[in-house]
């Protein structure tokens, strides 16, 4: 019988496992990644491997939920810092989420998405949900400072989940394109939002 890990060495090897993950999912993709590259990565047999996850799915799927709240978290902190610039900024982190995030990419691949249909609907829902509490929280943040979007928050969270698919296409769309049609959105965007001096003159 294979011995038991530690408290302390479940921690370690499970942050080494996360480690490689994130390294050979992103440079490999899933299918060229497999269970003993991972294990081999964090000085642990194969068998062990399974102490921690199911497969390296379970692996990939865990890494990409941590992702998703790290990134929005650090949207919501920037947002609450300068409120003026948060419809800007999260254009901004849409449209360029690919490049900035090796393992999205892999998400949004053939296999990356077949994974991702395969992930128990109740977490899916979770993690689709997470975004648009995101978005109702930035709302609320802009609105607080006398600013309105002017756009249901429905149509933003729809807005910002394409953006995320164009930017995975850049280079196919065109890097000058891409860029020229996100300065338009996001003027747009301000345009829409005013601000509270503006919104003061028009009523006088």
């Amino acid at each position: 019988m294979p011995r038991a890990f530690t408290e302390h060495e479940t921690g370690r090897i499970r942050e080494q496992l996360r480690r490689a993950g994130t390294d050979l999912f992103g440079r490999r993709g899933l299918r060229s990644t497999t269970v003993e590259d991972l294990a081999r990565a964090a000085g642990i047999s194969k068998g062990a491997y399974y102490r921690f996850y199911d497969s390296k799915e379970a692996l990939f799927v865990e890494l990409l939920d941590d992702l998703e709240r790290t990134i929005q978290d650090e949207i919501e902190a920037a947002v609450r810092s300068d409120p003026g610039q948060g419809l800007e900024l999260l254009v901004e982190v849409s449209v360029h989420a690919v490049e900035r995030n090796p393992l999205l990419p892999v998400a949004m691949s053939d296999e990356g998405l077949r994974v991702l249909t395969s992930v128990p609907p109740a977490r899916l829902a979770a993690m689709q949900q997470r975004d648009a509490d995101l978005v109702s929280r930035v709302v609320a943040l802009l609105r607080a400072q006398g600013r309105d979007p002017g756009v249901s928050e429905t149509v933003l969270l729809g807005l910002l989940r394409s953006l995320v698919f164009v930017g995975a296409h850049r280079q196919a769309i065109g890097t000058r394109l891409l860029d020229d049609v996100t300065e338009w959105l996001t003027q747009r965007l301000r345009a829409g939002l005013g601000t509270p001096a503006t919104a003061s003159r028009r009523r006088s």
